[in-house]
């Protein structure tokens, strides 16, 4: 946690250090993320980047922007926990994109070593106010053993030594914190959770495949994306096992480049793992990551298109016309690699996996795991700031209060990342992060996507403006 704090202080100097305009927006009603119960009737007024004045009875002076609040309701900025946009081609278009959405702040979770070295400029022109965009915590590269799945995003590495010195270079090159794949080893993991300890990196990502659930949140692993391997590590039968019956039902053809048998192993796999769910062995689960703090981003925004695609609909959304051609060309399941292989069997399994991980978003939220919000964009069928706003409303859809949902986005970001004494909730002397609503989202959480402005860093973007901001990416989306 030490880095993400660090990091977090630097980011919000650098924010703020630019005076700019006093902004008061009047009798509005204040959802500060503090508090369950709403306040009507207030005044809130931003000075320099900062909330400087809250209150009923709030003294507005003259010559301060004054911002009818009425009818309307102000939340914290919200966060996207697991995004992939640090890419020259994403960068500009999805931040607008973001902030649009009411996204202040992103974590990105791995890109290549190009793009990782626009994250100084970026922050720098987003401060500045040259460019528009949320604030940035950024993994870098992946850690994903010698043979990484996403070679252009990954640092290769082979055994203990080197994994540790990969740990030191992203440390050297500015990563926040640290992102595993599947494929590090256990000998490498704990190498790698030894070290990124010494230099005080959190550490985040996926379950690596030699390692149960249980292994990674006792090491200390902050946040398990996707869901990890839960389902796996809550089977009667051992990873082995399991491996060893899938692998005898399902084999390979031989043909180069003949890549069926692999959805078709995918599913065998599931098929086992739900049939040999042990609820009792996940309870236990959750009660560790309870003990340890382990966050969950189930990114259920990008897993429900996937698992749902051929019940219709995902290809023909009015958002499409933010995504570039190219961009929607590869999502297409005859273009997409994890969509052109599906086999029947895959296809049913993958549906009847995706409702078992509703039950298990349902029953860890009721155990008392924590989530943070994210959606995996620019996953097939997902779209930056708008996707955000899915998870929320799969997350009530699945037990969670409206409230509760809004602090996997809110609050619940800002204390992950050591950020909780200046953004997270709305307070007098914290960074002006805020959305303001033209609906109550404690009543009706799609009520976020009714947005009436946006607030980053004390600078203020009307409708109007959020309007053109789309204008812009759409001009753009049909040029690429």
């Amino acid at each position: 946690m030490k880095s993400f704090l660090t990091i977090a202080f630097l980011i919000i100097l650098v924010a703020v250090a630019r005076p700019q305009p006093v902004v008061a927006i009047r009798n509005v009603t204040l959802i500060d993320m503090i508090s369950t119960a709403p306040r009507s009737g207030m005044t809130v007024i931003v000075d320099d980047g900062r909330i400087v004045g809250i209150g009923r009875s709030v003294k507005v002076s003259g010559g301060v922007t004054v911002i009818d609040g009425t009818g309307k309701f102000l939340i914290p900025g919200l966060w996207d926990m697991h995004v992939h946009a640090l890419a020259p081609e994403r960068a500009e278009p999805f931040f607008k994109l973001f902030i649009a959405n009411g996204i202040t702040g992103i974590r990105d979770m791995g890109t290549t070593a190009d793009a990782f070295a626009m994250l100084g400029r970026l922050r720098s022109e987003i401060a500045a106010g040259k460019l528009v965009g949320p604030r940035i915590i950024a993994a870098g590269r992946i850690m994903d053993g010698a043979r990484p799945t996403v070679p252009r995003n990954s640092i290769p590495f082979t055994g203990e030594a080197q994994a540790r010195r990969q740990v030191r270079f992203l440390k050297r090159s500015g990563a926040d914190f640290i992102k595993v794949y599947d494929g590090v080893s256990r000998a490498e993991y704990l190498a790698i959770v030894d070290e990124a300890s010494k230099l005080g990196l959190a550490l985040a990502g996926h379950v690596p495949s030699e390692l149960t659930s249980f292994d990674a949140s006792d090491a200390g692993q902050l946040s398990f994306e996707h869901l990890g391997n839960i389902l796996r590590t809550c089977s009667s039968l051992d990873a082995n096992t399991i491996e060893e019956r899938a692998n005898a039902v399902i084999k390979s053809s031989g043909k180069p480049n003949d890549f069926t048998a692999i959805p078709a192993r995918i599913a065998e796999r599931t098929k086992i793992e739900l049939a040999t769910f042990d609820s009792n062995k996940c309870e236990s689960l959750y009660a560790e990551f309870v003990k340890n703090g382990t966050r969950q981003v189930p990114t259920l925004s990008t897993k429900r298109p996937l698992s749902l695609l051929d019940d219709g609909g995902f290809t023909s959304d009015p958002r499409m016309k933010y995504i570039s051609a190219t961009d929607v060309e590869n999502w297409k399941p005859e273009n997409n690699f994890f969509l052109k292989f599906r086999t029947p069997e895959f296809i049913v399994q993958k549906k009847k996996l995706y409702l078992k991980e509703l039950e298990l978003v349902r029953a860890m939220h009721k155990a008392g795991v924590m989530f943070l919000a994210g959606t995996d964009v620019p996953g097939a069928y997902t779209y930056p700031g708008f996707s955000l706003h899915d998870e929320l409303e799969l997350y009530v859809q699945n037990g969670f209060t409206p409230f509760e949902a809004l602090q996997t986005a809110t609050v619940g970001p800002a204390k992950f990342l050591g950020m909780e004494k200046t953004l997270g909730t709305i307070e007098k002397g914290k960074v002006a992060d805020m959305v303001l609503l033209d609906g109550d989202p404690l009543r009706d959480i799609s009520n976020t996507k009714r947005i009436a402005a946006v607030i980053t860093n004390g600078r203020y973007y009307s409708r109007t403006t959020l309007d053109q901001m789309l204008s812009l990416v759409e001009d753009y989306a049909r040029s690429h």
